[in-house]
């Protein structure tokens, strides 16, 4: 399992999450799912990059925030669950969070 780590500086809503890579995969889905302090927050669509796509914004299917309340000082993990075949390189998660 590859994924990375950020403690919210805030409290507020999630109201987007998504991703990019410097260099696009080839073959099948990479996938990565979002946790807010151990659990899910996209129980049905994650986010995920088409095959040979950069960036989750043109995926087939958008993802979806089912947990969207966030408070200062949670931890959201960004877990890799699915690799394109050839995989990507530099996976960057991108989070938009409305304050309030």
């Amino acid at each position: 399992s590859v994924g990375g780590d950020f403690e919210c500086p805030i409290t507020g809503t999630i109201i987007e999450v998504g991703a990019y890579v410097d260099t696009a995969g080839t073959t099948n889905l990479t996938t990565i799912d979002v946790h807010l302090n151990g659990t899910t927050i996209m129980t049905t669509n994650k986010i995920t990059i088409d095959s040979t796509e950069k960036s989750s914004r043109t995926a087939a299917t958008a993802p979806g925030i089912t947990t969207s309340a966030i408070t200062a000082g949670d931890i959201l993990t960004f877990d890799v669950d699915g690799i394109s075949t050839t995989a990507p390189k530099g996976l960057t998660a991108r989070l938009g969070i409305r304050e309030g």
